[in-house]
């Protein structure tokens, strides 16, 4: 062992052993790094005009500070733009970091200050630790980790700077870190995604990559590219990732569930690996990490940079709301997450909806966004149970789904029953539909008691139905709206009925078009 991964691996131990520590009084934990919170930001003008240093306890907080939304804090946040200080956080915020999320069209810019930079950093080691536990084999540090994000380039911004938050982090890492890490900046300032899938597999075909870290979608398509670069110039046995990286342990994922695609990565990638989920958005960074990989709920970062609330989901739009704190959450229920962090975010509504499924340690599921359910006639789907039914109808039907999203049609004058509409893509042939749809059905009957009664002898909603689109009409359509990159996602419930017509519209064009001369092999759990 060489003495850099020796000190590196002291570190991720050290950092464990905090982590645990913390974990052991969580509630007790996460309320002093409130206090910590607000005694760093009492002289801000946010904070003066709230009362911060008045304040006395968690309810003291939660009576001076409303939960806030992205449109309302925006204008206050983005006067750092004109270079005002000490708004909502200290000093000046020097970053923001943009994420179009998956409910609209809009990127939002969010403040990242510095403590919140090296809060992410922290929780870097933590994901660190968690993987070394994990991979089959034992050491992440015998090779390099690819982290397949955004772009470390930077747009000015009047007097800050704005850009990929991932980018503006791996600015900010450590030396001694930064030779693990893949790829080179110049490759990872690449804008064009297509060409940085390519630069990448060609610049480290030969290099013992030992982690990814990325979004689904975009690795897999980085992995098939890898192993058609490897029949190339390695030869015609190589089939699968491990041919061509054999020392890769782990994958480490997040912003979408894996189900749908874990049995088509698992055969790509062709040999045992560690699976690490993770919960993260780009206003808090990492906020959760799987431990166990028999176990799929993620274990907290309670001491962090980050003050966590949780509000029943269907209390959310309620004038007042009850919040939560891991004192009082409850597993099996769903709640609203609210956070307040050290970038100078208060009670801010993050969009997200999660589950618990322990308490000590605190665990949870990603279960959706707030605003990215299907609702419009009163069944009340969670975009986790979308993706959970999904996935069970591909493995039912032995399908490989690529992408999808789901629409609600509407009663009308000629049909006065409503349903979902499923627009799938799937990977090689797809399988009977009439089939894979009553599987998705039963298994949505199954988790969701308002499904059910809705659709309870077809009374209030008719069966669903799917359109199934033709290889490359999500990508298509992603490349024209500019939403290529690793922190763009097909949004699992229709934005629009545009966005629906123009995917039908592409489906159509692409199956009539001539087939390309080069295409990227197909690969199932038969390859």
């Amino acid at each position: 062992m060489g003495a850099v991964s020796w000190v590196l691996r002291k570190a991720l131990e050290w950092r464990l052993r905090q982590v645990e520590r913390a974990l052991a009084h969580p509630a007790a934990t996460q309320e002093r790094l409130l206090f910590r919170l607000l005694r760093r930001a009492a002289d801000t003008e946010w904070g003066r005009a709230h009362g911060y240093a008045g304040i006395r306890s968690v309810r003291d907080y939660q009576r001076a500070v409303p939960i806030c939304r992205y449109e309302e804090m925006a204008p206050i946040w983005h006067r750092a733009f004109d270079g005002a200080r000490d708004v909502t956080w200290p000093g000046h915020i020097r970053y923001f970091t943009m994420s179009s999320g998956t409910t609209t069209e809009t990127c939002k810019a969010l403040p990242i200050s510095r403590e919140a930079i090296r809060a992410n950093l922290r929780s870097g080691v933590t994901l660190m630790g968690r993987v070394q536990r994990q991979v089959p084999d034992g050491d992440v540090l015998g090779g390099k980790t690819l982290y397949f994000g955004g772009s470390p380039t930077l747009e000015r911004r009047g007097q800050s700077f704005q850009g990929d938050a991932s980018g503006i982090v791996t600015l900010h890492m450590p030396r001694l870190a930064q030779r693990y890490r893949l790829p080179s900046f110049e490759i990872a300032s690449i804008p064009d995604w297509e060409e940085k899938v390519e630069a990448i597999a060609r610049a480290y075909l030969r290099t013992p990559v030992r982690m990814i870290v990325g979004l689904p979608t975009w690795t897999f398509f980085l992995m098939r590219r890898l192993v058609e670069l490897g029949r190339e110039q390695i030869g015609p046995h190589v089939r699968t990732v491990a041919d061509v990286w054999p020392s890769l342990r782990a994958f480490v994922h997040f912003g979408m569930s894996m189900d749908a695609f874990r049995a088509e990565c698992q055969a790509l990638v062709g040999r045992p690996i560690a699976f690490v989920d993770t919960y993260s958005s780009s206003e808090a960074g990492l906020t959760a990490i799987q431990a166990d990989q028999a176990d799929p709920g993620m274990v907290m970062e309670v001491d962090i940079g980050t003050f966590y609330e949780f509000v029943p989901l269907a209390e959310l739009d309620s004038p007042q709301p009850t919040r939560l704190t891991l004192r009082d959450v409850e597993t099996d229920r769903d709640y609203a997450v609210i956070l307040t962090c050290c970038s100078g975010m208060w009670a801010y509504d993050v969009g997200d909806i999660v589950r618990f499924t322990s308490l000590r340690p605190p665990k949870l599921l990603f279960a959706g966004r707030t605003r990215l359910t299907l609702h419009r006639l009163g069944e009340h789907v969670l975009g986790a149970e979308i993706e959970m039914a999904l996935a069970r109808a591909g493995a039912a039907t032995g399908a490989t789904v690529r992408e999808f999203t789901v629409h609600t049609l509407i009663p009308t004058a000629h049909e006065a029953r409503g349903t979902h509409q499923w627009l799938v893509e799937f990977e090689g042939t797809p399988p009977p539909l009439d089939r894979f749809l009553a599987q998705i059905d039963a298994n949505l009957l199954e988790k969701n008691l308002d499904y059910k009664i809705h659709r309870e002898r077809d009374y209030l909603m008719r069966p669903p139905v799917l359109v199934a689109l033709a290889p490359g009409t999500f990508y298509e359509w992603a490349r024209r709206h500019g939403r290529l990159g690793g922190q763009r996602k097909t949004p699992r419930v229709a934005l629009s009925q545009e966005m629906v017509d123009e995917l039908c519209a592409l489906s159509r064009d692409i199956a009539h078009a001539e087939p390309p001369s080069v295409a990227l092999p197909a690969w199932t759990a038969g390859s």
